[in-house]
Order: C-alpha cells, then structure tokens, then sequence
C-alpha cells in the first residue's frame, strides 16, 4: 500500500474520530448515560491510536513510548470499551459490573505494553502499523492479550445490538435502527481490523474512520428513539 496514501487516510481517520470523540462527550455532559461515557472513552483510544499512527508515517518510524500508546489504545483496547458502551445500552448495571471485573486485566495489559522489550527490526517496515515489534503472543506478551479483548468487545457491539434490534424492531423502529447501525459498525471495525493483520495497510484506517461514524450515528438514533419512548409515556 502506497506509504501517501496510508498517510492521508490515518489523518483522516484520526480527524474523524477526534470530532465524533468530542461530539459524543459533549452528548454525556448533556444528558448522561454509561453508554455514551464508554463509547466516548472508547473513540478517545481510537483517536489517539489512529493520531499516533499517522505520526509515525509522517516520520518515517515509530517512536518507543508512541507505540506503546498505540497498541494499548487501539490493538488492545478500544473495542473494549465500544463493546462496554453496547452493553450499557440495553444494561447499565451489567456494563458496570464487568467493567470492575475486566479493570485488573486492563491495568495489567498496561503493565505489559509498557514494559514488554520492542524490537522495530521485526516489523516490514518502520512505521507498520502492527504489533509484531513485541515479543510473539503469550500469556505475557502484550500480543496474547489482543484477541481476547477485541473478541469480548466484538461480541457485545454485536450481540446486543442485534438483540436490541430484534427486541425494539416494533414497538421502537428509531431505536431499533440505531443498534442495528451499531452492529454495522462493529463488523465494520472487526472486518477491517482482520484486514490489517492479514498485512493489508492503509484499509484498517479509512474502516476505522467508516466504523466510528456509523457508530455515532447509531448512538444518535438510539437515543433519539428512547427520548420518544419516554415522551409517550
């Protein structure tokens, strides 16, 4: 993949996600909502792993403490949180209860994406977005622990969107709209991120940038939808 072309589409991926990021704050310091507090953190891990990524390829290489940051906040763990964010939608409480239960395997992904030795030699080129600068994956690589995290916030996304979906499709058609479109963005940000672990560069960053902005819009949606159902009550 051209290294310009890779370039312009990370800036623009980072641009989105830092303008969705803000608008989604701004909706929970308006009106509140587990769903929207998690689902901005984790457009904020997005934002920043993207933003980092672009740096890199302006420069021509990673940084130590900048890849570090990148692997936690977008191999690692910004699917987490959307999934989190999913949960909260359909069950604050269950959403909160997991998230103390996952914080000691977060803190401890932390630990391990500081302190694992990096050796930029391993990666194709200086500035590949990849993980393979750590060491290979095991229990304590920070490389073993990514597939974990991104399958459990996949399958939330999508398996409580979807069963919202079927749930709301009648008595709440916005609603039901909306947690579809969020399942959308979540095969959206799984399938490109599969691309990109495939070795295919450049596609993960304009995927991230489609699959935050649908994620946006499902969230406005459903929120929309949800004002109604109150305002009929």
């Amino acid at each position: 993949m051209n290294v310009a072309f890779s370039t312009a589409a990370a800036l623009l991926a980072g641009l989105v996600s830092w303008v969705l990021f803000a608008f989604l704050f701004r909706r929970y310091r308006l009106r509140g909502g587990l769903h929207n507090l998690l689902y901005s953190l984790g457009l904020f891990l997005f934002a920043l792993a993207v933003s980092l990524e672009a740096l890199a390829l302006l420069q021509g290489a990673w940084a130590g403490l900048d890849y570090r940051l990148f692997y936690f906040a977008g191999a690692m763990h910004g699917v987490t949180f959307l999934g989190l964010g999913s949960l909260a939608l359909a069950n604050p409480r269950a959403a909160r209860s997991l998230l103390w239960l996952l914080l000691p395997l977060i803190l401890w992904g932390l630990y391990l994406v500081m302190s694992a030795p990096v050796d930029f030699s391993r990666l194709p080129e200086p500035y590949t977005p990849s993980g393979a600068a750590f060491p290979p994956a095991a229990w304590d690589s920070p490389r073993g622990w990514t597939f974990p995290f991104n399958l459990l916030g996949t399958a939330l996304m999508l398996g409580v969107a979807l069963q919202s979906t079927f749930r709301f499709w009648r008595e709440n058609p916005s609603r039901a709209r909306g947690t579809l479109v969020i399942a959308l963005s979540a095969l959206v940000l799984a399938g490109t991120s599969s691309l990109n672990r495939l070795g295919v560069v450049g596609v993960e960053e304009l995927g991230r940038a489609l699959g935050v902005s649908l994620l946006y819009l499902g969230v406005v949606l459903v929120d929309r939808g949800k004002r109604l159902s109150e305002a009929q009550e």
